[in-house]
């Protein structure tokens, strides 16, 4: 991977989604070169293309090109202990949302659900908690279940927390995510808990993605990390309550 490449990789995972012609102009190429970095990456499936804009892939796997793993550790540390003893957590496929999973006290009972693969893997490991996992159709972009069964799943439930994350939050567009497949799970996530939590860096605030999940006021607290400017943090304190780890 070359470095233009690198740097269309990061600003695809800050933006979520952006188009062809905005990378062009912002590192000084033509868009044919943009176009091939992106055809490059999108077959190590870092990202995909779709009517001339470029989609990050969220995957866990990828350390190296996760450009705030620490600021996600603190935030999933710090979501984590908000949650009591014996309540019930669902969480979403997002990586951040994964990291909360792996921060919970094992001496304590919660009783957990998930649509994600790889945050069941390790809520499982919890021994003196109960785990339960939706089907569904497994979205390799997101390691989840997404579809009719999945959110009949989620629909289901009536549960104390969600743990959720986003690829966009702005005051106009509220909570956004570049995954048209998820956009009624989301919501369905997020309808079946009595107090929603966003988990997001600092870098997804004044950001929008495609598809629009809900406004800022239907979050209860946002869990962020120490980098959000003190502008955006009174910016958004005004609309939805906003921890920094």
């Amino acid at each position: 991977m070359n470095l233009r490449q690198k740097q269309i990789l990061q600003r695809a995972e800050c933006e979520g989604e952006i188009t062809i012609k905005a990378l062009a102009t912002a590192l000084g190429v033509s868009e044919m070169t943009i176009h091939r970095d992106v055809d490059a990456l999108q077959k190590q499936n870092y990202v995909y293309k779709k009517r001339g804009a470029v989609v990050y892939i969220e995957n866990a796997d990828r350390e190296n090109t996760d450009f705030y793993a620490e600021e996600k550790r603190l935030i999933g540390i710090k979501a984590a202990s908000l949650i009591a003893d014996g309540q019930s957590v669902i969480f979403d496929n997002s990586t951040t949302a994964m990291e909360c999973a792996r921060f919970f006290d094992p001496a304590k009972k919660y009783t957990f659900y998930t649509t994600g693969m790889e945050t069941a893997a390790i809520l499982g490991g919890y021994e003196k908690s109960i785990l339960y996992c939706s089907g569904g159709y497994y979205f390799p972009a997101s390691r989840g279940f997404v579809g009719a069964q999945a959110e009949a799943f989620v629909s289901s439930l009536n549960v104390d927390v969600c743990i959720v994350g986003a690829s966009g939050v702005s005051v106009e567009d509220g909570i956004t995510t570049p995954y048209p497949m998820h956009t009624p799970l989301q919501k369905a996530i997020i309808a079946a808990a009595k107090t929603k939590i966003l988990v997001c860096d600092h870098s997804k605030f004044q950001k929008k993605a495609m598809e629009k999940i809900c406004r800022l006021c239907d979050i209860d607290v946002i869990v962020t990390d120490s980098g959000i400017s003190d502008e955006v943090l009174a910016t958004y304190s005004g609309y939805v309550k906003i921890i920094k780890a």
